[in-house]
């Protein structure tokens, strides 16, 4: 319906301005012949030439015109696709493949509670590590590498930053209080770790104050 509208507006102004030209054409011819009193081949070179002039400029209004047009269309579909991409890419933490680890997870930050504060974090260190615990740390690792895959593709405009707020901002914070002494101590060892899980958490934490 909106290309059909578009189509019966251009051909109504090029009508327009084919009839504009019309009768400026006559306007000035006549103002030339009539009132300045020219010859006719004098009268009719002039005339032409300003005609050509108000057709030249008015071609190059109507090409600007289409031009942002067609910018705030291609803004437009970028602005769809990235909306449908990011959507795409969230949805992989819902699916099922995903139920046990983030439920595994829920488990692991419920038990350790206490082993996560600052003071006693070598003792969920130890725990994390241990041979009987793989499942967990699992769970542990590859939920914070989706975070930080999510993060970096947010921080660099890969995804679209409102939708992903809206969608992870609440968990990513409580994610990352709780896991921040982790986090921290991990990146002792491998500063690179997890750091634009951080950063962003860090971020939508200070919005959500303000």
């Amino acid at each position: 319906m909106n290309s059909l509208f578009n189509k019966r507006y251009h051909i109504r102004l090029v009508w327009l301005i084919i009839i504009c030209l019309a009768l400026t054409f006559c306007a000035v011819f006549f103002a030339f012949m009539y009132i300045a009193g020219w010859k006719p081949s004098a009268s009719l070179d002039y005339t032409s030439k300003i005609t050509l002039a108000i057709l030249a400029f008015l071609t190059l209004i109507y090409h600007i015109h289409n031009l942002e047009n067609q910018i705030k269309t291609q803004e437009n579909s970028n602005r769809q696709n990235l909306a449908k991409y990011t959507y795409d890419i969230c949805s992989d933490f819902r699916k099922p493949v995903m139920m046990d680890i983030n439920e595994n997870l829920r488990c692991l930050i419920n038990e350790q509670n206490n082993n996560l504060q600052v003071h006693n974090i070598n003792n969920f260190i130890a725990f994390i590590d241990h041979q009987d615990n793989i499942e967990k740390r699992k769970a542990l690792v590859i939920t914070l590498n989706y975070f930080e895959s999510i993060s970096a593709m947010v921080l660099v405009g890969d995804l679209d930053n409102e939708i992903v707020k809206r969608l992870f901002g609440k968990l990513f914070g409580r994610y990352y209080v709780k896991l921040k002494h982790y986090i921290e101590h991990r990146q002792d060892e491998a500063p690179r770790s997890w750091v634009n899980f951080e950063k962003l958490a860090k971020k939508w934490i200070s919005e959500e104050k303000n």
